[in-house]
């Protein structure tokens, strides 16, 4: 579709449908009952996280966006699920709504419109020693009864999960800043429109392509104890690729954001056409161990892995991780990365602020996982909090900050450079697991990779394959910058200077 006429799109059926969607989509969500059988103690959730996407079991065009449920609209029907509840169980309950807004183009022309609403109830029942939950997307009486059936059918005499959690006991939980903009939630699609196309006309004489996503979304969760707690969140982002017309040059930039406000397209555009530009034409070198200058996202999936599939500690008791230390136990205590890195988790977080408890009500409070170089804590669930004397499992949110020591002397990507005798600009890296356990990636550079030569970028060079992991090149920094909100959310990173960075063989990609 050419841009021109992509405001079509949201006029299409609007006017016809609106109150329907709107009284559909909200209060009588239809959809059958499934049911859950799973343990939840010191599961590692996260509300709304940016790398794992919201399934959309339905996909509609309409210019009424923005829908989330109040506390009061929740609470309502965690209260009925309640009641419908065996007062013998301990039962918490779940209650989200979200609104996924998506603009895709390619070939510099808007191709995809999408708005799409999903609600969702979920009910934790714990008796008889098991735990099950009985999920549902009906928010009328007749689908709460059935997932609470299911679930409690299942602690009964079904499969559910042997195993208990103690219930979060009645709390506050803090209001994290920025996690929620009134102005994102007015966002329509003829808004989001005229922000795609502010990014497509930057991009002309390149071919470009691109998405731009906004999310809206609210949780409530309750139990049978009191706990009453509520978060609602809008983030979104742009990511847009652009490959100079011969095809020998790409490149990428991208930007996540929680106010629609600071979502600056045209600037998006104009870096990723200048990388484009610049790499024009590359040339192979030999692939060897290099000096490595990292944007933050090129890799920030690296850290997504690391924090989504290790820092368990019953898997590093266990010795499926890489915190597991030789000979047995963890490696807690032990200096494993750079003495000026710190892994931190806080939902109250200027710049990466999220939902301050999980699905259950376990709270996300400030979290050191990595201090100073020195791994401080695992995630763990409700057993070994119970073990510990403590209140709550230490629950894992996914999301993290990677903070250079106080006073550490931080560097721009341009005194990166400018210092830098010999080594290779790296925009983005694919990411997969060459070696699970020990946390090894391979993949390959993408989107703009450049080789640095006394202190200047001299040349585009052609991608190459890369085998290494951050418990390498996290404790061969040479300099580190200030740390930002990377293009897909949840991780503020900073930028960063390696050395012996194995690249292993040329890639023929672009």
């Amino acid at each position: 579709m050419p841009v021109e006429h992509a405001r079509l799109l949201a006029l299409d059926g609007h006017d016809r449908r609106r109150g329907h969607l709107r009284l559909q989509r909200r209060w009588n969500r239809q959809g059958r009952s499934v049911p859950e059988h799973r343990t939840h103690g010191g599961s590692a959730c996260r509300a709304f996280p940016r790398h794992q996407r919201l399934h959309l079991r339905e996909a509609v065009v309409s210019t009424n966006t923005g829908e989330i449920l109040t506390k009061e609209e929740a609470e309502a029907i965690a209260r009925k699920v309640l009641e419908f509840a065996d007062p013998a169980a301990d039962t918490v309950v779940n209650v989200q709504l979200s609104n996924a807004q998506n603009t895709r183009f390619s070939r510099n022309e808007i191709t995809t419109q999408l708005d799409a609403s999903l609600g969702q109830v979920t009910v934790t029942s714990m008796m008889n020693g098991k735990t099950a939950n009985g999920v549902t997307q009906r928010f009328d009486d007749d689908g709460l009864m059935e997932a609470v059936r299911w679930a409690e059918d299942a602690t009964k005499d079904g499969p559910g999960e042997h195993g208990t959690s103690r219930l979060v006991q009645p709390r506050d939980y803090p209001v994290p800043p920025g996690l929620w903009s009134e102005a994102s939630r007015a966002v329509d699609i003829e808004e989001r429109i005229e922000r795609a196309v502010s990014a497509i006309e930057r991009t002309d004489g390149f071919v470009s392509a691109g998405t731009l996503d906004l999310s809206v979304a609210s949780m409530l969760v309750a139990n049978s104890a009191g706990l009453v707690g509520y978060c609602r969140s809008t983030n979104g982002s742009l990511s847009l690729s652009a490959r100079t017309s011969d095809n020998t040059g790409s490149g990428w930039a991208g930007k996540a954001i929680y106010d629609f406000g600071d979502l600056d397209a045209p600037a998006i555009a104009n870096r990723a056409t200048d990388k484009a530009e610049r790499s024009r034409g590359p040339q192979a070198i030999e692939p060897a161990r290099y000096t490595v200058i990292l944007e933050p996202d090129a890799y920030a999936q690296m850290i997504f892995f690391m924090m989504q599939y290790h820092m368990d500690l019953q898997s590093a008791e266990s010795g499926f991780n890489v915190w597991a230390a030789p000979g047995g136990g963890t490696k807690i205590g032990q200096q494993v990365f750079d003495e000026r890195l710190s892994f931190v988790s806080d939902p109250m977080d200027s710049a990466g602020p999220f939902c301050p408890f999980n699905p259950v009500g376990v709270p996300f409070n400030r979290t050191y996982w990595v201090q100073d170089g020195i791994l401080r804590n695992l995630s763990y669930g409700d057993d070994t909090a119970v073990e510990r004397g403590e209140d709550y499992p230490l629950a894992n949110p996914v999301a993290v900050r990677l903070q250079p020591k106080e006073g550490t002397q931080l560097a721009t990507l341009d005194e990166m450079i400018s210092t830098c005798e010999r080594g290779i600009y790296v925009t983005r890296l694919t990411t997969l697991f060459a070696d699970f356990r020990l946390l090894v990636f391979t993949g390959v550079t993408r989107d703009g990779t450049w080789l640095v030569e006394r202190g200047r970028i001299t040349r585009p060079i052609a991608n190459m394959r890369y085998v290494d992991s951050h418990m390498y090149f996290l404790n061969n920094l040479e300099m580190i910058g200030e740390p930002v909100l990377t293009a897909g959310g949840s991780f503020v990173l900073p930028p960063v200077r390696s050395r012996d960075f194995n690249f292993t063989a040329i890639a023929d990609a672009v």
